[in-house]
């Protein structure tokens, strides 16, 4: 009996040290997953965020452009307007300079 009781805490031995060896390798396997998929949500977090960067760039460059066009067509308008003020005044000034240079008024 006491030799089926040394066999029997041998074989529990033997078992323990195998469940337990198990049990590290399942472990490993779990960190070596999760280090995977660690880095798998690194580099989507990383894409999605220069998407999204880009989106932002691309947002506020066609917001840009389009408030640039807005001012560059109200410094024309502007432009315009002096040069119409401009040449409207011309022939006035240009009668009273003969004016002054002749003595005609």
């Amino acid at each position: 009996m006491a030799v089926e009781a040394l066999k029997l805490i041998r074989e529990k031995e033997e078992e323990s040290r195998r469940i337990l060896e198990e049990a590290r390798v399942k472990a490993a396997e779990i960190l070596k997953d999760a280090e995977k998929e660690i880095k798998r949500r690194k580099e989507n977090a990383e894409k999605d965020k220069e998407s999204l960067a880009s989106e932002i760039s691309d947002k506020y460059t066609k917001e840009g452009d389009k408030e640039a066009k807005a001012i560059e067509e109200a410094v024309r308008a502007e432009v315009e307007n002096l040069k119409a003020s401009a040449d409207s005044n011309f022939d006035t000034a240009v009668m009273l300079v003969l004016e002054r240079i002749l003595g005609l008024g």
